[in-house]
């Protein structure tokens, strides 16, 4: 039985923003009368920190504000006021290399499942901990992925709290000894878990049509550039299950795990073999320049 962490296992070092307040992070406090504790009425962002520089903060905020506009919180928050709370968390925690986890819900109120009558003060919370790159293994060898049935909901779009499918994905995944589940819907590829999903089929990148069921990855238009400058194919198109098990190259990408080859698949359970892949010229170009991009900001803005 996993055990649960205590606040003795809590970095009491660690400092959190909740509600216009910085705080060490063991002490702050949800009411439980909360809507995203009740209804995981609430969305999130996940930005990465390198050397104290944010990456991507403008892509992030942007999508954050989208999901809080698709399920119509208004927070009355500017994007500049988010922007120093983000970056006074990342002056007063350790480490060079965070993750950002920011998560705004509805707020507390009368447990009711549709919204209050009255707009009531929505719950803001932020914290760091420590960004864990991926390794040179990782890196030099890729990852093996479990592929499942995708059976979350059909607004993946919005970057919801809610993440129950989400989090058994990915414990089956872990079970399996692999980092990442890879998820089909109606046979046709939709994302990881946690994660894009991209193929190279005659030296082209692939990644799904946009649709309400994937995630629009800041990493996708960042991999976009990437393949316009480096001169590789890029194309959102319907990924099927054949296609997927017989690209030529496969990877993933998030804010976490950056960009990573796929070298081992397990396939549907009723099937239950392992599939090799190699890492190839593509994604190693892929790589390559998104290593530049991290180095470049670094050095621009640190």
């Amino acid at each position: 039985m996993k055990k649960m962490l205590s606040k003795e296992e809590i970095d009491h070092s660690t400092i959190a923003y909740f509600n216009d307040k910085f705080m060490p992070l063991a002490k702050v406090k949800i009411s439980p009368l909360d809507r995203g504790f009740l209804f995981a009425d609430g969305v999130y962002e996940v930005v990465p920190v390198y050397d104290k520089t944010l990456f991507c903060f403008d892509e992030h905020l942007s999508r954050l504000f989208k999901s809080l506009n698709s399920i119509q919180i208004n927070t009355n928050l500017s994007k500049i006021k988010l922007l120093n709370i983000v970056n006074e968390l990342v002056k007063r925690n350790k480490g060079n290399h965070q993750i950002i986890y920011i998560q705004i819900t509805r707020g507390v109120s009368k447990r009711n499942h549709a919204f209050p009558k009255n707009w009531c003060l929505p719950t803001i919370f932020a914290m760091s901990s420590e960004l864990v790159r991926p390794t040179i293994y990782e890196r030099e060898r890729g990852v093996k992925v479990t592929i499942l049935n995708d059976n979350r909901w059909n607004s993946c779009n919005i970057k919801s709290i809610s993440l129950l499918a989400n989090v058994l994905a990915r414990e089956e995944a872990y079970k399996d000894g692999c980092a990442e589940a890879v998820l089909f819907k109606n046979s046709l590829l939709t994302e990881g878990a946690a994660s894009t999903i991209w193929i190279v089929k005659n030296d082209v990148v692939l990644i799904p049509e946009k649709s309400p069921n994937i995630l629009e990855g800041i990493r996708i238009k960042l991999i976009k550039k990437i393949c316009k400058k480096v001169k590789i194919g890029f194309k959102r198109c319907n990924i099927s299950y054949e296609n997927f098990i017989n690209a030529e190259e496969i990877f993933m990408s998030s804010a976490t795990r950056e960009v990573i080859a796929i070298t081992e698949i397990k396939t549907l359970n009723k099937e239950n073999k392992i599939i090799e892949k190699k890492i190839g010229p593509v994604f190693k170009k892929i790589q390559s320049e998104y290593d530049k991009l991290i180095n470049k900001q670094i050095n621009l803005e640190g």
